[in-house]
């Protein structure tokens, strides 16, 4: 089915209007950014640097767009959750704490790693007094998960994903936040989701099975395999209201509040389609990522 002209005309361009005096995407600096974090966290870094904490903190993230506010929701249906959301926590340890990131990282020892997990879990505690299992669900914590992993070895890590292209393209249409500068323009975002995908590839090799990857095509095609692997992945047992995860009554602050208050619908997998002419740079930009 066609979609509205007025999108056909912003993929044909390419680049959507962005708001007067925000930065534009600077490509060679995600990249160095990128870099730095693979450069930092190598498998000896890793093994030489660990807290002691035995928390086991539940992160959901993965690029925008890419399902994480639909794992979050169907999480939180269970009675043990308790939904975070977007929470600013460890980005504001990194920015802060923790400067210059990353390169401030290959000083820390033992006891400091120790005080960062206990600040971040006291900070929690402090919003959440009654939460059993809290999920913190900012999805460009993915940049972060080395630190994750340090802060708490046992840490669980919900990856979300979907169709690349289904992914950009819905970023780009939903403009997830003005500040973010690749947002506006299709080859830039398509940059940024492969400095991305080279990113989780890394952490994948560092932490492996620790990482669960969510597929949102593979969860609306057939939710209940993918929310048994889901649950059984965060210790949950499995619970019915799961499955009825748009009838919960919780708080959603993001683009997908609307699409997590209707039951599973598959009409946003393979949107991409109905672009597919305007879209064939992208496509060519992503290839080695479908």
């Amino acid at each position: 089915q066609a979609e509205p002209g007025h999108d056909h005309q912003h993929v044909r361009q390419g680049r959507a209007a962005a708001p007067a005096g925000l930065p534009r995407y600077d490509r060679a600096r995600h990249e160095a950014l990128v870099d730095a974090l693979i450069a930092t966290f190598t498998p000896q870094w890793v093994q030489a640097h660990a807290s002691n904490s035995r928390a086991e903190p539940l992160f959901v993230c993965g690029m925008f767009r890419s399902g994480s506010t639909l794992a979050e929701q169907v999480l939180a249906s269970h009675p043990r959750v308790t939904s975070g959301g977007e929470l600013d926590v460890l980005p504001r340890l990194a920015a802060t704490a923790l400067q210059p990131f990353p390169g401030a990282l290959a000083s820390l020892d033992a006891a400091r790693l120790d005080a960062l997990a206990a600040q971040y879990l006291g900070e929690l505690r402090r919003r959440f007094p009654r939460a059993d299992l809290l999920t913190d669900k900012r999805p460009d914590n993915f940049l972060l998960i080395g630190l994750i992993k340090a802060l708490f070895p046992r840490a669980r890590i919900v990856h979300t994903r979907r169709d690349p292209l289904d992914n950009c393209l819905s970023v780009f249409f939903l403009r997830v936040d003005p500040r973010i500068a690749y947002a506006g323009d299709l080859l830039d975002i398509g940059h940024y989701y492969g400095q991305y995908r080279r990113l989780m590839r890394h952490w994948q090799s560092l932490y492996g099975d620790a990482i669960l990857d969510f597929d949102y095509d593979a969860m609306v095609r057939d939710p209940r395999p993918a929310i048994e692997r889901l649950l059984a992945y965060c210790g949950l047992d499995w619970d019915d209201r799961c499955l009825e995860f748009h009838r919960a009554k919780t708080a959603v602050k993001t683009a997908s509040v609307w699409q997590v208050r209707e039951p599973l619908y598959a009409r946003s997998s393979g949107r991409w389609r109905n672009y597919e002419r305007p879209l064939a740079p992208l496509a060519d930009l992503l290839a080695g990522e479908r």
